[in-house]
């Protein structure tokens, strides 16, 4: 049975490019409804991401980005601070899609699908 949170990364991306990264917004939504399942607790509020990513302009978005990664990393017993920093980097380089799509792929690995 596949998990509501498994993802098809290249549509994610082909319908992001189509809406201008707005299919993105829904995506974060996803994403943090999936971490939420990884970690067994509701640590991700996609509301307070959103406020908090329009009030400071996007910088909170950099760190949402660093601390999901590492938290995906720790659900999947990688190194955390290498995934974070990897995020970061990407994220600041105005390459946050990537980092989406990698975070992705780990979730679909934790909730049993590496094919998407």
């Amino acid at each position: 049975m596949e998990s509501e949170h498994v993802r098809n990364i290249t549509l994610d991306i082909i319908l992001s490019l189509l809406t201008c990264m707005l299919y993105n917004i829904y995506i974060q939504y996803k994403q943090c409804q999936a971490v939420n399942a990884m970690l067994g607790r509701e640590k991700y509020n996609f509301l307070f991401w959103f406020l908090l990513t329009l009030v400071t302009c996007g910088i909170y978005h950099i760190y949402h980005e660093f601390r999901k990664s590492s938290d995906i990393a720790q659900a999947l017993g990688k190194p955390s601070d290498q995934s974070g920093l990897i995020a970061l980097v990407l994220t600041i380089i105005g390459l946050p899609m990537i980092c989406d799509a990698i975070q992705q792929s780990d979730i679909n690995t934790f909730f049993g699908n590496k094919d998407l």
